[in-house]
């Protein structure tokens, strides 16, 4: 058994392994590989002359109360059915962190490979807050008086979203995306029907994420207080349900400072590990692209 960085030579057989692993169609798969993948990011376990594991690294920063450090977000570990059992996404992780010489960061992808991953030296490190809003209550919320528009939804480029974004969330324990990542965040989002917005409204700027799911709507990220976040979903005319994801740290400024009390029926939610460092607790990690 030999890891290696992937080549593109190889993206035909990791394709194979991203489809057995995750189910994503071809399309999909070529428009990540196009965009996302380099020589240089993705490792792979390789055995009987093919690779049969692999996992990517995608460089990001860790915000401390000393400035920020450089780590990597370990994304699409996976390893063929056959090959499993063998410790390959262990070695594939030990590998990543020896050659990059930076603390890694990963999303479970389900509670049950938590334990698995503490027992690799990971520990739970970022969370999110999360609620389910229903049509009713879009339905009720206050929105805009008649004939005035308060909300302008433009079109938000990666350069503002960075800025925008690292104004409003940076602290300790957030995770830092460059341009680039948040340029691809941007694009496979539209690749997905979803909708990137620079919402401007009493004198600020903010952001709204989100995408159309199966009979609802998913915002994956806001800078949108609740009050506001109703407001532009009234006026998007949404009748779904909406599931919300925003950082706690938000939330509970939020709740601190008494400007909305709909913000107390999010849910803290363990969203991310992290591995060689123990600078972050209650971190904000998220486009993840899960």
């Amino acid at each position: 058994m030999e890891i290696r960085f992937a080549t593109k030579e190889m993206i035909p057989q990791i394709k194979e392994i991203w489809h057995q692993c995750f189910g994503d169609e071809e399309d999909y798969m070529e428009f990540y590989f196009t965009h996302r993948f380099t020589e240089e990011n993705m490792l792979v376990c390789m055995e009987d002359k093919k690779p049969v594991a692999m996992t990517t690294f995608l460089k990001a920063y860790l915000v401390t109360g000393e400035g920020e450090i450089p780590v990597h977000y370990a994304y699409a570990v996976a390893t063929l059915p056959e090959y499993r059992g063998r410790g390959y996404a262990k070695m594939l992780l030990e590998k990543g962190k020896q050659h990059f010489q930076t603390p890694i960061v990963l999303e479970p992808a389900s509670e049950s490979l938590i334990y698995y991953y503490e027992k690799l030296g990971f520990c739970m490190a970022f969370c999110v807050a999360e609620r389910t809003i229903l049509p009713d209550e879009i339905a009720e919320a206050k929105g805009e008086e008649k004939g005035q528009q308060e909300y302008w939804l433009l079109t938000v480029t990666p350069d503002e979203y960075v800025q925008l974004r690292d104004a409003y969330f940076m602290g300790n324990g957030y995770i830092r995306w460059d341009r680039d990542a948040i340029a691809y965040v941007l694009l496979e989002n539209d690749y997905a029907d979803g909708y990137a917005y620079k919402v401007q409204h009493h004198g600020r700027e903010e952001l709204l994420l989100f995408r159309e799911e199966e009979n609802a709507i998913e915002v994956l990220e806001t800078t949108l207080s609740e009050q506001d976040l109703l407001a532009v979903l009234k006026r998007l005319r949404i009748k779904v349900l909406v599931r919300v994801r925003k950082s706690l740290a938000a939330v509970e400024r939020e709740e601190r400072v008494g400007n909305d009390k709909k913000e107390s029926g999010y849910q803290k939610k363990d969203f991310g590990m992290i591995t060689g460092c123990d600078e972050a607790e209650n971190g904000y990690l998220n486009l993840t692209l899960e």
